[in-house]
């Protein structure tokens, strides 16, 4: 029968209820008449899995615990073993012959009896023959020869095995050690599984605990790596992710291996753990298994995957009814974070005294690492000490004694590069109540803290452990009120206290040019003279979060009453504040605005005002955009960012770019000079008068005669007639530094073009980060995509861009309509996918230009969105000049710059009324 699982103790009275009635049902339902074989009564058994799966589902709805839905699924699977078991024994009764000893043990999570709704039966028949096959045969055999065993559990792997097997097995492989770890007898000879345990601690346990731990320790750390090395995701794995049931659990195998106890229990009455930490890990876990069996309910599958878009079902079912969808959502996450966030630290701290505790037996309370930190280093510093690359107070009293030694522990680790020792961090959090109104007050205590923002290179992980000590958050509130906060941008990955301090890591590592394509930004790091200032604003960028307001400006707020309580002087304390109202401009205005237009950077460089704040700015801008999605940022995005710095930085330092007609005329005689032999020079001339000036603002010489080029092919295929007239000339080039390559094409102008060339680049799989349209005045369009592959966000293949040519050709020239091209687009791939929906947003800028109205469009990313939103532009006859194109986790944040037929800008109410109704039709359409 179920015994009680390893850790979690004896079921409370309002558990056993349900247990209760299903062993009623069992008795009622599961006894077979007499000379009955269990397979001929398979619709018996199942029919019983069934209504339990019922009653248990109606106890989760009702408010049953997480244990005591994993406790009742596993019972009822225990209760169709036993049964079917006992109904063979009774037949072979009948013949005289006893069978040989056998038992059907329960592994793994079935072992714990932690069997969630849709969780593997991991199962062992366990026997002591030399050949299981030879009669008198184990019972069990009865039900794997025939159909009763895969028809009753349809998934079921079971495993057979002799207890030396299952020593050789734990011997060779560390999930068959960890699965044979929770075996629990089910039902047979206790005789039989009591030996098999034996053989296994003195087989495969004893003298294997350093090796096993090793090996634990190894899976752990790259398990945490494969699920972002933090709790705080915004769609959590609740089981194999940081500070999830995984986390718990390994702690346990190890804490049996080194020290053979099993529960938290045990670990508090050992005196690793103190009954509150018990009490709080015991929850935690609690908790978790209730979401995760709400999880698989809602999937009708096994699903650990706490996505954004079931998060609001799994807040109401978890109790969280109180508030609007978005409160509610926000106390199931805040909640989750605090329960995750207690697995993670406590199993970190538990790892470390594993691992620097070797000798089984001798588990060390709390007060014998401070006597072990006397005897392992001569020296006390300020109350602390500094052994094996930690730094561990000298005693318990030390925070009492002196509570601004709280600050000074931290300014230790810095300095020396060491880490806090987990006992040390322990400590700090019992001590944060020191943090008063008095203790912040104190100007010893503000200046130890800004010192700890002047050392490039250590500040972020500094913070983190500040952090997780709650210290941080005691110091500055407007921090710690975004410990668990949930980010409801669709582009953010993790919590708002953890995406800054990622942030602060992330310019750590560009300073010590520690990423990837991370030196110009180092270049620019060597010229801020004060750090300082950069990394306060950065831990107050997002302060303002967690309202409906501009988060930018609330943060703002903040950041003044931070500034105020340091004591800073007006101009750092306003660098401060500026970096943190205007962190978002950079993002905006390089991948939303035209850079070439000198108007963008000329207002830029008047926000800025000086180069100290745009540098700072820019590095600001970097670490955000780094520290929000491993997949938000790219190499084109670093490119558009880099070239706003450059031509502020140029124009604050009064190198004002040429105007165009001079750049123009510059540009003019570096062609005619280096003219290839092919280009005539009418067709120069006829490039340089018929193109309007900003083409000319900052276009390269290479660029110019790139173009030129593509013109040349489109004009000699006209005249030798190989083409039709509508057929475009096309080329591309790979530009790997700017992380895409440049499509080139020339036509003639004609409604429905860049519809057309869009919706070819989406059948051909290439993901468009921006488009720029020219027209001369003689009807030639010619057109710059860049595009990557939307996979890797390389450059685009070769592959890619021959079908693209292809498919551009037929669209333009009539074989193949755009309905028809969008048609095959589906038939290849889908769009990005979302869990949430995404409202569309469209707005139009008259400010942003001069000459040009800005059309903005966020919406939901559909398969050929740039297309249709194109064509619904050209229906009503506004032309595009260029596009901005940005596509993030499903969501499209796009940007037109366009103007009337007659070159004019859009301003009537009426007209943008119009064009706005025309672009959400175009949308609803693709679904």
């Amino acid at each position: 029968m179920l015994a009680p699982p390893a850790g979690r103790g004896q079921l409370p009275p309002d558990m056993s209820k349900l247990l209760a009635a299903i062993r009623a049902e069992a008795e009622a339902q599961l006894v077979l008449p007499a000379g009955q074989h269990p397979a001929a009564e398979i619709e018996r058994y199942q029919r019983f899995l069934r209504r339990q799966a019922l009653r248990i589902r109606l106890a989760h709805n009702k408010g049953a615990g997480g244990q005591e839905v994993c406790q009742a699924r596993s019972l009822a699977v225990d209760l169709v073993f036993e049964h079917a078991l006992r109904a063979v024994l009774a037949l072979s009764a009948r013949t005289g012959n006893p069978p040989p000893p056998f038992a059907v043990v329960a592994l793994g999570g079935y072992g714990r009896a932690e069997l969630s709704p849709h969780s593997d039966v991991d199962v062992m028949f366990l026997h002591d023959r030399a050949n299981v096959h030879d009669a008198p045969r184990p019972p069990f055999m009865e039900l794997m020869n025939g159909a009763w065993l895969f028809n009753v559990f349809p998934k079921v792997q079971p495993l057979v095995r002799t207890p030396a097997q299952c020593v050789e097995a734990a011997r060779e492989d560390l999930r068959s050690m960890t699965s044979l770890l929770e075996a629990r007898r089910v039902c047979g000879d206790e005789r039989l599984f009591a030996a098999m345990q034996k053989r296994l601690l003195a087989g495969a346990v004893k003298g294997g605990e350093d090796a096993y731990i090793e090996q634990r320790l190894k899976d752990q750390a790259g398990r945490r790596e494969r699920f972002g090395n933090t709790p705080f995701l915004q769609e959590p794995n609740v089981k194999h992710g940081c500070g999830g049931l995984r986390d718990y659990q390994n702690l346990l195998w190890m804490a049996f291996f080194r020290y053979r106890v099993r529960t938290t229990a045990e670990l508090a009455g050992r005196g690793l753990i103190t009954p509150r930490e018990q009490a709080a890990l015991d929850a935690a876990y609690e908790f978790l298994l209730r979401v995760r069996n709400d999880l698989h309910y809602r999937a009708g599958r096994a699903n650990d995957v706490l996505t954004k878009s079931v998060q609001p079902q799994v807040a109401r079912a978890m109790g969280f009814t109180r508030g609007s969808p978005r409160v509610r959502l926000e106390r199931l996450m805040q909640t989750y974070y605090r329960h995750v966030r207690t697995i993670y630290e406590l199993t970190r701290t538990l790892e470390e005294r594993l691992a620097l505790h070797p000798q089984p037996g001798r588990l060390p309370r709390l007060r014998h690492l401070w006597r072990a930190g006397r005897q392992r280093a001569a020296e006390t510093v300020d109350g602390f000490k500094f052994v094996d690359g930690a730094v561990l107070a000298a005693s318990d009293r030390v925070f009492r004694d002196q509570p601004h030694r709280l600050m000074r522990a931290f300014s230790h680790a810095q300095r020396r590069g060491l880490r806090l020792h987990p006992e040390l961090v322990h400590l700090i959090r019992n001590h944060t109540h020191l943090v008063t109104r008095e203790f912040r007050a104190d100007p010893q205590v503000r200046e130890m803290f800004f010192e700890l923002f002047r050392h490039r290179g250590r500040v972020g992980g500094t913070l983190r452990q500040m952090h997780e000590t709650g210290l941080l958050g005691a110091l500055v509130p407007a921090f710690g009120r975004l410990t668990g906060q949930v980010q409801h941008e669709f582009f953010h990955q993790f919590t708002a206290d953890e995406h800054t301090l990622v942030c602060l890591e992330k310019l750590d590592a560009i300073w010590e040019e520690r990423l990837p394509g991370c030196a110009p930004y180092a270049a620019i790091f060597r010229k801020v003279p004060r750090p300082e200032v950069l990394y306060l604003a950065l831990l107050l960028h997002d302060a303002g979060k967690g309202g409906d307001h501009d988060h930018a400006e609330s943060g703002a707020r903040l950041a003044a009453s931070v500034v105020r309580w340091l004591r800073l002087d007006p101009a750092t304390a306003g660098q401060v504040v500026f970096l943190v109202r205007h962190h978002l401009a950079m993002v905006a205005l390089s991948q939303k605005r035209d850079l070439d237009d000198p108007a963008v950077v000329e207002g830029f460089a008047r926000l800025v005002g000086d180069a100290e704040k745009l540098h700072m700015l820019t590095l600001l801008t970097v670490a955000d955009s780094l520290g929000t999605s491993d997949t938000l940022w790219n190499a084109f995005k670093d490119q558009l960012l880099l070239m706003l710095h450059a031509r502020a930085e140029q124009h604050l330092a009064g190198a004002i770019a040429p105007a165009g007609a001079v750049r123009r005329d510059e540009l003019l005689a570096a062609v005619r000079e280096a003219r290839p032999s092919a280009l005539a020079p009418d067709e120069i001339e006829a490039h340089f008068t018929g193109l309007p000036e900003s083409y000319f603002q900052h276009i390269s010489l290479a660029e110019v005669l790139a173009d030129l080029g593509v013109v040349h092919d489109f004009l000699a295929a006209q005249v030798r007639g190989e083409r039709p007239p509508l057929a475009p000339a096309i080329r591309t080039e790979a530009q790997p530094a700017r992380g895409c390559s440049v499509v080139r094409v020339c036509a003639w102008d004609h409604s429905g073009l860049f519809a057309g060339l869009a919706g070819a680049l989406t059948v051909a799989d290439l993901n468009i980060l921006s488009a720029e349209i020219y027209t001369r005045t003689d009807n030639l369009v010619l057109d710059r995509f860049y595009v990557a592959e939307p996979a890797t966000g390389a450059p685009a293949g070769e592959r890619a861009l021959e079908s693209f040519a292809s498919l551009a050709r037929q669209a333009l020239t009539g074989e193949l309509s755009l309905p028809e091209l969008l048609r095959r687009a589906r038939g290849r791939r889908t769009a990005g996918t979302r869990g949430e929906r995404v409202p569309t947003r469209i707005a139009f800028d008259n400010q942003a230009s001069a000459s040009r109205t800005v059309i903005e469009i966020e919406t939901e990313d559909r398969l050929g969105l740039l297309a249709a939103l194109a064509a619904g532009l050209a229906a009503l006859g506004v032309d595009i000049s260029l596009a901005k194109i940005n596509t993030t986790h499903g969501v499209a944040e796009d940007a037109f710059y366009v103007t009337e037929a007659d070159g004019g800008k859009i301003v009537s109410a009426a007209r943008q009324q119009e064009i706005r109704h025309r672009l959400l039709t175009a949308i609803a359409e693709l679904g």
